[in-house]
């Protein structure tokens, strides 16, 4: 199916790490007749170096900084979907930016889903560490996670269309988020 209408230009994904948004994003781009792109590989294309290392050298704040620049350099984008990292649009700056400049969907997913899919991931995982950069298991994972989600939540859930993610496929996700826009475009349609 490619996308009939010029909206929206530019599709935002956002949500919790391990919600999905690199995996959806190509998927749901190839059926819209779009380009993907994952912002935090661009962060690291464009800093040399990956997203632990920024972490290590530079902690957070430094991360943020390219992150928000990565970001404002995508409104030079069309027909594209965008895989925000986890705490992109966690600031109302970025996520004003973000609802300005074009349709974002939050990918929702339980705590405990997330904990269950960021288990094997959390060595790469610079938030899901210890003061001692080793990773996070079990309760502590969940607790870590949970915590944080609760943090992110009231920007995540100011987002244009919100996708409950649960118990759903990949295929099913992908679906739901296409009838999301479909059913935005097809009410903007209706009102001209």
């Amino acid at each position: 199916m490619q996308w009939q209408a010029a909206f929206p230009t530019r599709i935002y994904l956002t949500g919790f790490m391990g919600c999905g948004k690199s995996t959806i994003g190509p998927l749901l781009a190839r059926r819209l007749g779009y380009t993907f792109l994952d912002l935090d590989a661009l962060i690291e294309r464009q800093a040399g170096r990956s997203i632990p290392e920024i972490f290590a050298e530079g902690g957070e704040a430094a991360f943020r900084a390219l992150e928000r620049e990565a970001l404002r350099r995508t409104v030079a984008l069309d027909a594209c979907v965008i895989a925000t990292g986890g705490g992109a649009l966690v600031s109302d700056d970025n996520l004003a930016w973000a609802l300005r400049n074009g349709r974002v969907v939050y990918l929702q997913v339980s705590a405990d889903e997330l904990a269950r899919r960021l288990a094997p991931e959390a060595t790469h995982r610079p938030l899901l560490q210890d003061r001692h950069r080793r990773p996070l298991q079990g309760a502590a994972l969940r607790r870590r996670i949970a915590a944080m989600l609760a943090r992110r939540e009231p920007w995540y859930r100011r987002a244009h269309h919100i996708v409950a993610t649960d118990g759903l496929s990949i295929a099913e996700t992908v679906e739901a988020v296409l009838h999301a826009l479909r059913t935005y475009r097809e009410s903007r349609n209706e009102r001209r």
